[in-house]
């Protein structure tokens, strides 16, 4: 964690320097971003088990923070720069129980002024992840591309590719010949999105993601011996949250998700989420569902 934090203040003092030398310099405007989020969800197979026997259901409760500031460098482009906070509990399986401390930097260009005109966002992340259960616990970095436009005044749309890489310790060795640290993945998701105006306060939204590469699974040791035989496993180590192994695997999943947005304030919303996920490695699928309910302020 002490190594964690010292990339982090490097990283904030480097924003801070240059949200000060483009708030002198070129910055037209300044803008606070302060977004707060308590939700609570249901997940079900939480540990993305390829086996009914052994999937797991659990109930969470998360609170995300960002806070951070818009520059716009002209009348085309502007920048933000933030810092993101999540914490995570856990009803059944706490020692899943996480808490996210990160970095964000985002500049977003507009081909053209007016509301109709598309626009091109470049976003970057880094953080940690620091999970009860260390084994779990990761630096996480990802980088993306989103272009997006307003089509008229109730519908949106974008799509958008992100890279993620981890970076994790490796757990107990199980198997010889296999590596034991499952946390340090990659992977790409490309995804499109639309949002669309129902009524003054509803907001009805929709997405597609398709991600490829490296994922994780957790299961008791009778079926692990069954994931050995049949998938190509490229990591391995003991799991003592759900009593058995979680393992690596290279993969393909189709994620689809849909949401209700009502607006309570202008700052204020709650929204109802569900999320689907539909993955496969050479042989075996991995399905979970998760339901949320979250109450949102902007500032």
């Amino acid at each position: 964690m002490g190594v964690f934090m010292k990339k982090l203040s490097i990283a904030v003092t480097t924003c801070l320097l240059l949200s000060t030398t483009v708030g002198a310099e070129k910055g037209e405007w300044v803008e606070w971003l302060a977004d707060v989020q308590l939700s609570y969800a249901d997940i079900e197979n939480l540990n993305l088990s390829a086996f009914d026997d052994d999937s797991h259901q659990d109930q969470r409760l998360a609170l995300d923070a960002v806070i951070g500031r818009f520059y716009q460098l002209d009348g085309l482009s502007r920048i933000h720069i933030a810092l993101e906070f999540e914490a995570q509990k856990h009803q059944e399986f706490d020692r899943l129980d996480d808490v996210f401390l990160g970095a964000n930097f985002g500049f977003r260009y507009k081909f053209g002024l007016g509301f109709y005109q598309p626009y091109l966002q470049f976003n970057a992340n880094y953080g940690h992840k620091e999970v009860d259960y260390d084994v779990y616990s990761r630096d996480i970095f990802s980088s993306g591309i989103e272009l997006g436009q307003h089509i008229n005044n109730q519908l949106s749309i974008a799509a958008s590719i992100d890279f993620t890489s981890t970076d994790g310790e490796s757990g107990p060795n199980v198997v010889p010949e296999l590596s034991s640290d499952v946390f340090s993945q990659s992977y790409f998701r490309a995804s499109i999105y639309a949002d669309y105006i129902l009524a003054q306060d509803w907001l009805l939204s929709a997405s597609y993601a398709r991600r490829e590469g490296d994922f994780h699974s957790a299961c008791n040791t009778v079926n692990v011996a069954k994931v050995l035989e049949v998938e190509e496993v490229k990591a391995i180590t003991k799991d003592k949250i759900f009593v058995g192994c979680v393992y690596k695997l290279d993969g393909s999943s189709n994620i689809f998700s849909a949401s209700l947005s009502y607006s309570l304030t202008r700052h204020s919303a709650i929204n109802l989420f569900i999320e689907r996920y539909q993955g496969h490695a050479d042989v075996l699928e991995y399905k979970n569902t998760s339901y949320s309910l979250s109450y949102n302020y902007r500032y």
